[in-house]
């Protein structure tokens, strides 16, 4: 996400209200949905909004609220993946996807990626990108 809790603090000091935890859940249709580690501003009268940018020029994002979910700099949240259906194409995708993350937080300090990766993990990224990379190809042909 682009900076959403800090985008909340900034709108709480302006116009009060409070920050809602949780998830921001997208879908691409024939592979997977994703859960996203986000925070909304909860207005005075209420409503939940989202005052964070998205990529794509995205109008609407589908919120999951999870007060356990509360934002800690020091404790990065990893995506959660899953797949939309099981098809050997979806459940590759997840498993792939899910292994680079876990690949790339073994790199994290906080919400921060603090190192290069050794050339080994490098390699691995760089495979699981280029698989990532052809199923995606693939299911946008269906």
């Amino acid at each position: 996400m682009s900076a959403c809790f800090d985008n909340v603090v900034r709108k709480i000091e302006r116009a009060g209200g409070k920050t809602i935890y949780g998830w921001a859940i997208w879908h691409v249709p024939g592979l997977y949905f994703e859960a996203e580690h986000h925070g909304v501003w909860r207005n005075r009268q209420g409503a939940m909004l989202d005052v964070s940018p998205q990529l794509g020029q995205v109008a609407k994002i589908l919120f999951l609220p999870d007060p356990d979910a509360i934002y800690d700099p020091k404790q990065f949240r990893s995506n959660r993946l899953a797949p939309v259906d099981d098809s050997p194409l979806a459940n590759e995708f997840v498993a792939l996807a899910t292994a680079r993350n876990q690949l790339l937080d073994a790199y994290r300090t906080g919400e921060y990626v603090v190192a290069m990766l050794s050339a080994a993990d490098q390699a691995e990224l760089n495979r699981i990108d280029r698989r990532l990379k052809d199923i995606w190809e693939t299911a946008a042909k269906r």
